[in-house]
Formats: structure tokens, C-alpha cells, sequence
């Protein structure tokens, strides 16, 4: 026991001893200014925004120095071209100068606001899904910068189920029992697209929210165009079924009704027509289903920057940007609009799971078809 105080004693008058030699520490390491590239880019977008920052470090506080607008922006006459690239089969084909322009920012993030520099890339008729796009970054004073990706082909995405004018089926009405039953396989397909490693599916409920001063709805106070999104699912596109033609995947409509009841306020004053028009006779057009398309790029940046839940914490990097850091991918998004409540026949399950679902009693929905048993009229 002697001998360890004896050794502790000695280490800490060694420390002390080697503290008495100088009192200035330097925090700050030398380094080097890094050039920090973000893009994603969209082949149905007219024009592309790509963001190029770069890294710094000061002897001060640091937060204050972000601050400083050129402490992370380039000047424009730093840069000797900047341009986007487009390659076929391995063959510049096209090359779109980048432009610098400013957008609105967050003013209450770390870095200088309210406005940033982005550079803007014009691209009239979209990007191609069978080509490579590359920036380039030439700088006069440093070391140049490229980052290259190919592009999600959003044009050959076609939608079998659901269709425009057609109701997507959340529920049934069991007419012996009176009663809902949620349907727990409703089913989407869709044509593949090149490029794409990760689908993101969700579903979108279009209605107007009236707000009345009593509860029999007579005095109006106002009106509003809303829209719920439920998510669906995220889907590795290996791990969708591909049959005839359409990869395919399902989920429980209960699930998007519980939404409802979880998301909205139970109030007599408010009633809530469905779909953004109350003026036709029939199937409201009141849902969409957006499909969300990643490049494998962007795939793998998500995955990389998800959260950690094992109990190794080490999160490792990922960057497709030679001479700097960062990420230039593809996203792209395409919309199946005009999805109707109800169809013809016994089409009618969406409607009364609306009406007197357990999820939806006291929200107050109603149809505007002035002929439904749940007209907004009546």
C-alpha cells in the first residue's frame, strides 16, 4: 500500500513539475481547409442546387467564427470553373456551368444567415437516367475537386395498383353486421427503375377543415386545404418482389385510420370534407401515394449517418467526393395523384371507415358527394 501512495505522489509531482514548464496550450492542431460538397440531384428538377462549403478552425471560439460568412463560403473568384459534367458510355457529352445564387437559411443555426450561397446548375430538360453526371470543382489556389453519380430514372416508374380514378381499398363495410374491417394486405405495385436501391412509399389524405363558432355548423370562422401523410414503408429494392413485370409490396389500412385518430382534434366546431374539392357529385379525389427514390449513393449515406443502436458506437464515414468530403447523389419522387374515397358497387369501405369507424368517431369527416350516406350536406 506504501509503494502505490509512494508512485502516485511521484506521478503527480512529475505532472506538476512538467506543467511548471510552460502554461500556453495550442488546441489547435495545423490543418488543412477541406472542401465539403452536398448535392442530390433530380432528373425531373429544371435546375439543380449543389452546396460547396469548406472546413476552418480558429485560435478563438469557434461558434463564433461560424458566424463569419467566409469563414465556411468560397468567394466566387476562388474558383477557376465550376461545372456539371454529363458522360454517356464514357464520353463528356454536355458540361452545364454552375452559377452562384442565394436562398434563404435557418437564422437560427450555427452558421451565417439569413442567407447562403448555393450554386445553381440549369438543367431545362431534366437529367438523364442512362448517363453520369460529375461536378467539377477547379479551384486557382487549390487542389481540385470531383464528385460523380449516376441518376434515378424516375421516367420509367408507372403505377398498377393504385390508379388515378380508382379508390385504393383501406377498408370494407360488413353490411349484415353494420360493422368496418380494416383491410390488412392492401397491395402496391409499381414498373422498377434503374438506378434505385431504396423506395420510400407514403400516403398522403387531402381534406378541408371547417371551423365553426357552435357545433350545428352554421357560422363559419374559417377554411383550410390540409393533408396527412402516413408513411407506408422504406424498402431496400433487393428485398421487393418482382412479379410480371411490377415489384410489389402491401400494408394494414388500419394503420393510416389509427393515424387519423392520433393526429386530429375530436371537435364538435370543426367538420372535415374530404378531399380538396366539395363540389362533385361523386368519388372524391382525396389521396396520393408518393413513391421516394434513392440512388445507391444516397442509400448508403442514410445508412452510414442513421442512428446507432448496437452496442459498438463507432459510426464510420462515408464520402463519394475525391479531394473533399460529402456526397453527390440522385433522389428522386413520382406522385400518383386523383386516388377517389369510394368506386363503384361495394366500393364503399373507405367511406364508412370515415364515417363510423371506431378510429374516426367525433372527427367530424363527411363525403361531398351530396348522395352518400355521410353527405356533407345531411
Amino acid at each position: 500500500m506504501q509503494k502505490i501512495v509512494l508512485s502516485l505522489l511521484g506521478a503527480l509531482l512529475f505532472i506538476a513539475g512538467f506543467q511548471s514548464c510552460s502554461t500556453e496550450v495550442d488546441l489547435n492542431a495545423p490543418y488543412k481547409s477541406t472542401t465539403v460538397v452536398f448535392g442530390l440531384l433530380d432528373p425531373k428538377a429544371k435546375i439543380q442546387y449543389i452546396k460547396i462549403n469548406k472546413t476552418f478552425l480558429g485560435d478563438g471560439n469557434n461558434l463564433d467564427y461560424a458566424t463569419i460568412r467566409d469563414s465556411s463560403e468560397y468567394k466566387w473568384e476562388e474558383f477557376k470553373s465550376l461545372t456539371l459534367e454529363k458522360y454517356v458510355n464514357n464520353v463528356k457529352v454536355q458540361t452545364i456551368p454552375l452559377t452562384p445564387v442565394e436562398v434563404a437559411k435557418d437564422p437560427y443555426g450555427l452558421f451565417y444567415a439569413p442567407v447562403q450561397t448555393v450554386y445553381m446548375a440549369a438543367t431545362p430538360n431534366g437529367l438523364s437516367g442512362d448517363a453520369i453526371y460529375k461536378l467539377v470543382v477547379d479551384f486557382h489556389n487549390r487542389q481540385d475537386v470531383e464528385a460523380r453519380t449516376n441518376i434515378v430514372n424516375a421516367s420509367e416508374v408507372l403505377f398498377q395498383i393504385p390508379q388515378a380514378n380508382y379508390p385504393l381499398n383501406l377498408a370494407s363495410f360488413n353490411a349484415s353486421t353494420g360493422g368496418v374491417n380494416y383491410n390488412d394486405n392492401v397491395t402496391m405495385k409499381w414498373t422498377p427503375a434503374t438506378n434505385v436501391s431504396k423506395y420510400d412509399l407514403t400516403l398522403r389524405f387531402n381534406y378541408l377543415e371547417e371551423k365553426y363558432a357552435e357545433p350545428e355548423h352554421i357560422n363559419l370562422i374559417s377554411r383550410d386545404t390540409l393533408s396527412l401523410d402516413y408513411a407506408i414503408g422504406t424498402y431496400s429494392s433487393d428485398n421487393l418482389e418482382l412479379l410480371g413485370g411490377y415489384l410489389s409490396t402491401s400494408f394494414g389500412g388500419e394503420g393510416f385510420f389509427r393515424m387519423l385518430e392520433n393526429r386530429l382534434t375530436k371537435d364538435p366546431n370543426i367538420k372535415r370534407i374530404i378531399g380538396h374539392e366539395n363540389s362533385i357529385s361523386s368519388h372524391a379525389k382525396c389521396f396520393e401515394v408518393m413513391l421516394g427514390m434513392a440512388n445507391d449513393e444516397l442509400n448508403t449515406y442514410i445508412a452510414v449517418n442513421s442512428p446507432v443502436t448496437g452496442v459498438i458506437q463507432e459510426r464510420p464515414t462515408y464520402s463519394n467526393v475525391t479531394n473533399g468530403i460529402g456526397l453527390l447523389a440522385s433522389r428522386s419522387q413520382v406522385i400518383q395523384k386523383d386516388i377517389t374515397l369510394v368506386g363503384g358497387g361495394s366500393q364503399v369501405g373507405n367511406l364508412y371507415a370515415f364515417g363510423i369507424g371506431t378510429y374516426c368517431l367525433g372527427l367530424n369527416f363527411c363525403d361531398p358527394d351530396v348522395t352518400s350516406d355521410f353527405s356533407c350536406g345531411n
